[in-house]
């Protein structure tokens, strides 16, 4: 049956065991995302474990507290260039996502996306 283009698409989950999570980071989607991502979901169930989030496995990027829920729009998110709606934001297909235990989950945290 072909695609109905029209319609929304849902990507695999991944599922990650926060407790397992060490101050180092790891891989929370082992083989990244199957497709491109048009809307960016997390969400720490954890009660007691604050979480960085890295999307190069380096750098902490975002801050995951026990609880917390990040809901990012990307296509909200984005410039059209010309008329071609260029310019577009997508989370790109394979892209993994690294989390580690917060190294300071006390100190306020100012995190910036675009």
């Amino acid at each position: 049956m072909a695609q109905d283009y029209p319609s929304f698409q849902c990507i695999t989950k991944a599922e990650f065991d926060p407790t397992s999570l060490t101050g180092t980071f790891q891989v929370l989607n082992t083989s990244g995302f199957s497709e491109d991502i048009k809307i960016f979901k997390l969400y720490n169930p954890s009660t007691s474990i604050s979480v960085e989030i890295s999307y190069d496995g380096v750098t902490a990027h975002d801050f995951m507290p026990p609880t917390g829920t990040c809901i990012i729009d990307l296509q909200t998110n984005h410039g059209n260039v010309g008329t071609g709606n260029l310019g577009t934001l997508n989370g790109r297909k394979y892209q993994k996502v690294w989390g580690r235990t917060a190294a300071n989950p006390t100190f306020i945290q100012i995190i910036g996306y675009r």
